[in-house]
């Protein structure tokens, strides 16, 4: 059963969507409490996959992808005009001068601590059930709660990568204190092997299995050196090279470069993703992402009928003059080789939901309707400074349109955009409405593609740069014609690997997905300078705990990072 079925039925604890974050304990304002709710199988796994659709919200719509991606070098939310200023919510992350009383840093802490607190309470509620009585044997009981610790392991590794002292929550309790990173990570290790062994193999898209679980063990190992103090880099390796093997599931890299984006429309699923939030337009949808990244008039060259909020685009690779910056950071765009397959603008190829490209990018044209691509006869146009003139986005910012004189003086920084700043991301596919297309991809949260690259890094942080590369190419491969890949290979060309070209690498390959805050951590980057952000004065690589959860918990003290 996927993650949507049942959820409209679960009674038993309508508290969640507000659980506090520093109270386990909390009374159910419902009509059913676990005693009587459960009834058969369909009302067991109606609970068991409810803390799956809060896991999509958190992961990938708001805050936790804000804070992931905002303050790292590849996306920006410009203002642009008299739009998105937002009480300057965007330069401070952008720039680096949040403090304890930013609402996105409290909504990173509560987020997944809601989450926690539903798998906690479910898990209380399914410990008394007779499963035999419900149509279920003891065995779907170890996996369920197999399924829930494995989901509160991911929701604490939030918390360690966003704030690495946090209160531990094994069961409902009063008020506790902030464990040490140490606990932490010794926690989520502990669920996770233990969890591990009452997983399936390659269960149903959305729920998590061992592949899932060992994956997050990989994740965790990553970066226990930055979380922790304590390098695990020999474990990591072990468990990429396990999950690579095949001891936890079947899966492989997908030979298409769209393939793990496009799981999920038209009936395609990716072998590359191992975990993955499902979705379908109507029931839940990956609707956050395109309102952030898509203009307003958006709708007219994808066909849709969604408007757009015009926010987050790709940090700009080039200065007014159209001349390229020299950041060793940021600049997304231009990473990407002239033949690389992703860096084509994004267009669809036929009605059976084929496409090409990751960016929108230049001149934007109206989609012929009922047919494929754009028209090129049709440009659309803008709404604000570019009213009724063609749409082209730029991989610049600046303000253009009040060249020579207004606010162009003020330059290129995150207050100076247009509604045509920047390069949009079309990595996860806004695929046509009129075709029943969109809105059906999922959310690839681990890909396979990851643990080539966590292993590769391993490899490549004892000395073995030729295995790391040879990792490394056995993935990108595919982004390439075959004319074109002897230049680009890292096998081929291993004196461009360097620790500089592995974390933009990093960059290229995982663009979006809520991972490059925590590479930049993790390989010493995070407080470097890139567009409109100078070096860091303070290390910033640590959110504050937020003052609204020091305030509701006295047990909590501030954890220094201001």
């Amino acid at each position: 059963m996927n993650i949507r079925t049942k959820l409209g039925s679960l009674l038993l604890l309508s508290i969640f969507s507000a659980t506090s974050c520093t109270n386990l304990d909390e009374e159910a304002f419902s009509i059913l409490d676990g005693n009587n709710y459960f009834q058969d199988k369909n009302t067991v796994i109606a609970a068991v996959v409810r803390p799956y659709e809060h896991g999509h919200w958190c992961g990938w719509d708001g805050d936790r992808w804000l804070l992931a991606e905002l303050t790292a070098d590849q996306f920006v939310w410009t203002q642009k005009g008299i739009h998105g200023y937002d009480g300057g919510d965007w330069q401070r992350l952008h720039r680096h001068n949040w403090t304890a009383d930013d609402n996105h840093i409290y909504g990173a802490w509560s987020g997944p601590y809601q989450g926690i607190s539903q798998c906690v309470l479910i898990m209380r509620d399914l410990e008394k059930q007779d499963y035999p009585k419900l149509g279920l044997t003891d065995q779907d009981k170890a996996h369920h709660i197999a399924e829930l610790r494995t989901l509160r392991a991911w929701y604490y590794l939030f918390l360690i990568d966003f704030f690495r002292s946090v209160p531990l929550y094994n069961t409902p309790q009063e008020l506790v204190p902030a464990s040490s990173p140490a606990e932490v990570f010794a926690f989520i290790e502990k669920e996770l092997k233990e969890a591990l062994p009452s997983l399936p193999k390659n269960t149903r898209q959305g729920r998590w299995d061992q592949g899932g679980a060992a994956a997050l063990l990989v994740r965790l190992y990553l970066n226990a050196e930055k979380w922790t103090g304590t390098a695990k880099y020999t474990e990591c390796a072990a468990v990429a090279k396990d999950i690579i093997d095949g001891k936890y599931g079947t899966y492989s890299l997908d030979t298409d470069y769209r393939g793990p984006f496009r799981s999920g429309i038209n009936g395609y699923r990716s072998p590359e993703n191992i975990f993955e939030f499902p979705h379908a337009k109507n029931i839940y949808e990956f609707g956050w992402m395109y309102n952030a990244t898509m203009h307003y008039q958006a709708r007219y060259s994808l066909d849709n009928d969604w408007g757009g909020w015009n926010g987050i685009h790709l940090t700009p690779s080039r200065n007014p003059d159209g001349v390229l910056y020299n950041y060793k950071l940021g600049m997304p765009y231009e990473r990407y080789a002239s033949g690389d397959k992703r860096k084509q603008p994004f267009r669809t190829t036929s009605r059976n939901a084929t496409y090409e490209g990751f960016f929108l990018v230049g001149q934007q044209y109206a989609f012929v309707p009922g047919g494929v691509g754009f028209d090129s006869t049709k440009p659309v146009v803008g709404t604000e400074e570019y009213k009724g003139k063609p749409l082209q986005y730029v991989d610049m910012v600046a303000r253009f349109s009040e060249k020579p004189g207004g606010r162009w003086a003020e330059g290129s920084q995150v207050l100076t955009g247009e509604e045509n700043s920047g390069v949009r991301m079309m990595k996860f596919p806004w695929l046509p409405l009129s075709q029943g297309f969109f809105q059906f991809n999922s959310a690839p949260e681990i890909r396979l593609a990851e643990i080539y690259y966590a292993y590769a890094e391993c490899r490549f942080r004892a000395g073995a740069k030729a295995e790391a590369a040879a990792l490394l190419d056995a993935v990108r491969k595919r982004n390439f014609t075959d004319a074109a890949w002897p230049a680009n290979s890292f096998a081929t060309n291993l004196a461009k690997l360097t620790e500089d070209e592995f974390v933009i690498e990093l960059g290229r390959e995982f663009l979006g997905e809520r991972h490059r805050r925590t590479d930049l951590v993790r390989w010493n980057r995070f407080g470097a300078e890139w567009w409109d952000k100078p070096v860091d004065g303070k290390d910033r690589s640590v959110f504050p705990i937020p003052n609204r959860a020091i305030n509701t918990n006295p047990q909590l003290k501030p954890n220094g990072y201001e």
